[in-house]
């Protein structure tokens, strides 16, 4: 859908005026996390960051006189059914780049016996919090706002952007922010827009970011410790990579296919009625 020039400058300017409010309420949520040294950080600044976007997002909606639902935030039927199968397919991709990685020989795995099912639970709430809050700040209101405007390619490439500069300003390295939140920016707002809501791409995301913790990936407080042989590591790291790459840009292609399908079905499905 092409808009007249001066309505995509309005979706622009709304989604960046967005995005700068978010970022607000993230540095907001990780102040306030200070002031609660006992509790688990990812669960303080997860929880109070989804309360603080969702308020955003209802500011702005209200702003540009639409609901929730226009931008696939609403629960319906399907939506739990969605938010499964993105926990089913997020495990199986975690399981699948551990597979590539332990085929090396030079990575170990032991259990972490100071890591009970208490933490378990705590770092599936913290992580999940931290997921939602990215996905309503990205693939919420920010790609749908873009999406008639520039079209799937478009918004998908300028919330990609933002992602990746949220990234590597929290710390990441540039590598890790470009092609492992980069990649993953894409998938996830290709799960968006195919399924036209955030639970799908929420199972993804969450089940990724709690798998990877599981398997040591985040450090060596995971269920288990991750140990790679000193004299192998850069090419473990490299091997990492390109599975993460691999298997990214396999999802996005399937992703991607199924949209398309989508859209000529629907496309179709239209003219159908027209005639």
């Amino acid at each position: 859908m092409n808009l007249p020039g001066a309505r995509r400058l309005k979706s622009l300017l709304h989604t960046l005026a967005f995005f700068l409010a978010a970022a607000a309420a993230l540095v907001a949520a990780s102040i306030v996390a200070r002031h609660f040294p006992g509790w688990p950080e990812e669960i303080v600044i997860g929880g109070i960051g989804v309360l603080l976007t969702l308020a955003l997002t209802a500011a702005f909606l209200l702003w540009d006189r639409k609901r929730f639902s226009d931008i696939g935030l609403a629960w319906d039927r399907r939506t739990h059914m969605r938010f499964l199968v993105g926990l089913a397919i997020g495990c199986a991709l975690v399981a699948l780049h551990a597979a590539i990685v332990a085929s090396t020989g030079q990575v170990s795995w032991t259990r972490n016996t100071q890591v009970d099912a208490t933490g378990i639970a705590v770092a599936a709430l913290g992580y999940g919090l931290l997921a939602l809050r990215e996905e309503v700040a990205f693939r919420g209101y920010p790609l749908r706002t873009l999406l008639p405007a520039f079209g799937a390619v478009g918004a998908q490439l300028m919330v990609m952007t933002i992602f990746v500069a949220e990234h590597r300003l929290g710390g990441a390295t540039w590598s890790n922010a470009v092609l492992g939140s980069g990649l993953g920016a894409l998938v996830f707002s290709m799960a968006a827009l195919l399924t036209r809501g955030i639970a799908l791409p929420l199972g993804l995301h969450a089940a990724w970011n709690f798998g990877d913790w599981m398997r040591g990936g985040k450090g060596d407080h995971g269920m288990w410790t991750m140990r790679i042989e000193a004299a192998h590591s850069a090419h473990v790291n490299e091997v990492a990579m390109v599975a993460y790459v691999s298997v990214m840009l396999l999802t996005l292609f399937c992703l991607a296919a199924l949209y398309r399908r989508n859209q000529i079905t629907e496309g179709k499905g239209d003219r159908g009625i027209r005639s």
